[in-house]
């Protein structure tokens, strides 16, 4: 990532990064947790998967999350606990469209062995 862009367009008024959202949430664990990534990975998941039922909606902040790895400016702000890492983050907030229903979808051909 080319953090002095990003930085850049932020200081022209632009979030490329989290694309103006409300919240963010980080799921974090400990470094040393050999489970942590892929536990923080499910929660997020159930985020995205609930959010709905409350009238919210999510996305995945992969520009955050990869700067909150790398980017030790990020790290410093942040202040996580000692020896925790960012596994992931999600953008919530209010939906600015409604969706009525689901696109149409070819009938998958499926043949069971």
């Amino acid at each position: 990532m080319h953090m002095e862009l990003v930085v850049g367009a932020w200081d022209f008024g632009v979030d490329v990064v989290c694309r103006d959202a409300p919240h963010l949430v980080i799921a974090h664990g400990l470094a040393a947790d050999a489970t942590a990534q892929s536990a923080c990975t499910i929660a997020l998941t159930y985020l995205e998967l609930a959010a709905p039922s409350l009238g919210l909606g999510t996305c995945w902040g992969g520009f955050f999350g990869a700067a909150a790895m790398f980017w030790p400016p990020l790290q410093e702000a942040l202040a996580l606990p000692k020896g925790h890492v960012c596994y992931g983050t999600a953008m919530v907030g209010r939906p600015k469209f409604k969706y009525h229903r689901l696109p149409a979808r070819n009938t998958p051909k499926v043949t069971w062995a």
